[in-house]
């Protein structure tokens, strides 16, 4: 039979081990809680997106094109939502976020309302333009009213604008600084942070 004074010692053994377990899972609960609260969110280069509802770095937007010399914004004429004549020569001398869509497109339709809400926050400093593009008729109006957009809105049916600006897949988002310069490419579906931190970046005045 164990001696008495074994069975105590082995008693506090466990004790200790267990709490040192606990201690140590408290300690990483805790440091994930403060990862959550300051918002600092990893991803691979390009790929992941921000985790919902945490603030947005800038290490969060898609890569810069900084290192190249920016081009003049082509010329293209196109019909708004409201029948008249546009051209792309009135988007030059403010900032400008153009979005190209189509209402076959489910990305583009996707984030649409989060470029309504960034729209609405920058309304007095940047411009809004959606170009629905090789999307004639009623389709491409119906689905632009269910987004909810408000920014105006434009028809580019033999996709000549869409091309000028080299584009090739949609969504395709141009931003164009009050130079009439495009300072900024993005290929396929972008959040709102990542297009507020964008315009930030790259089209506000005083952005670098």
């Amino acid at each position: 039979m164990k001696s008495p004074t074994y069975v105590n010692l082995a008693a506090v053994l466990v004790a200790v081990t267990l709490l040192a377990v606990a201690c140590s899972s408290e300690a990483t609960s805790g440091s994930e809680a403060a990862d959550a609260q300051t918002g600092v969110v990893v991803k691979p280069a390009e790929t992941a997106a921000p985790e919902s509802g945490a603030p947005v770095t800038r290490q969060t937007a898609p890569p810069s094109t900084e290192a190249r010399d920016l081009e003049p914004v082509p010329i293209v004429d196109f019909v708004w939502f409201d029948g008249t004549v546009g051209s792309t020569a009135d988007l030059v001398g403010e900032p400008t976020v153009l979005n190209f869509w189509a209402s076959n497109c489910p990305p583009c339709l996707a984030e649409m309302p989060a470029f309504e809400e960034v729209h609405q926050a920058l309304a007095e400093s940047v411009a809004f333009v959606g170009i629905a593009v090789a999307d004639p008729g009623e389709a491409a109006r119906e689905l632009a009213a269910q987004t909810g957009v408000t920014y105006r809105l434009g028809d580019d049916p033999e996709s000549a604008v869409f091309r000028s600006f080299g584009g090739f897949v949609m969504p395709t988002t141009v931003l164009i600084n009050s130079d009439g310069e495009v300072a900024y490419v993005a290929i396929g579906a972008i959040s709102g942070d990542e297009l507020r931190i964008l315009i930030d970046t790259h089209i506000l005045p005083g952005s670098p």
